[in-house]
């Protein structure tokens, strides 16, 4: 027993080395041939620095664009506080590669050409240095905007980290992550895969093990809510995003529920 090898899920059952549903992945891909990565064709993240300081006149440190790349949920840091960098099965995907430390150093991630074009990450970028007006992603359609929150949400609950939110249940769950010091998002667009699909998670927490979105479903029984819920909760399946889902019935023992939950990524809570 121990962790898978793919997403670093913890394993329950002896003599496996990858979760569930890492291995249905693996052997989907099996009968296909993979395609081989010439690994003197990949970049480092200075590399991608100076790509997108040349090609879209975005200057940022390599320190800073990792950090980004912790936030979108492609790296995470190893695990028994070794140091350096892993990619996750979502960097897998956008053509991260892991790369073994060399003697006495940190492991660290390495990319393919094509991730200095990605559009969630130079909108990422943009964000951080604050110039995402000066070019802004097409907005969605009205089809698509049903991935985004209820337009016009009135948020006057505000929460012990001076965020604004718009119910109670959404109080309670920032709540519960400011005080188990996880650093989060409210409300922070997510953009999906190289066409950068855009969807509005109500919380994003970044934990040890990567990347966690947080879903209050609190207004189930409405046609235009449970529209957005499906089409949100197909997204997250898609692009294999990991999806923690709270509903009213959960929010009289909200903080003993996501501590048990967040405990499986490597969060270690004073609860």
């Amino acid at each position: 027993m121990g962790e898978c090898q793919s997403c670093g899920v913890k394993i329950t059952k002896e003599g496996h080395y990858l979760c569930y549903d890492c291995w249905k992945e693996d052997k989907g891909k099996s009968s296909k041939p993979k395609k081989k990565v010439n690994l003197e064709d990949l970049i480092t993240s200075t590399i991608v620095t100076q790509i997108l300081e040349e090609k879209q006149n975005l200057k940022i440190s390599s320190r800073k664009l990792n950090s980004i790349f912790n936030e979108l949920g492609w790296i995470a840091k190893p695990p028994y506080d070794m140091g350096g960098w892993q990619v996750t099965r979502r960097g897998r995907k956008v053509g991260g590669i892991d790369i073994p430390p060399p003697s006495g150093g940190s492991p660290y991630v390495k990319w393919q050409k094509k991730i200095a074009t990605n559009r969630a990450l130079i909108h990422a970028v943009r964000d951080m240095l604050g110039s995402s007006a000066e070019e802004p992603l097409e907005r969605p359609s009205e089809n698509e905007s049903v991935a985004h929150n209820a337009p016009n949400r009135s948020k006057t609950i505000k929460t012990r980290d001076g965020h604004y939110v718009a119910s109670r249940g959404e109080a309670l769950i920032d709540n519960f992550l400011y005080g188990a010091r996880i650093a989060h998002a409210y409300e922070q667009e997510l953009y999906l895969g190289e066409e950068a699909k855009p969807m509005i998670p109500d919380f994003t927490a970044l934990t040890p093990k990567g990347n966690v979105y947080i879903e209050f479903w609190g207004m189930e029984g409405k046609p235009a809510y449970d529209k957005r819920k499906e089409i949100k909760k197909r997204l997250y399946s898609e692009y294999g995003l990991e999806l923690v889902e709270v509903y009213p019935k959960h929010l009289d023992y909200i903080d003993a529920y996501l501590n048990k939950i967040f405990a499986k990524y490597g969060v270690r809570t004073a609860f």
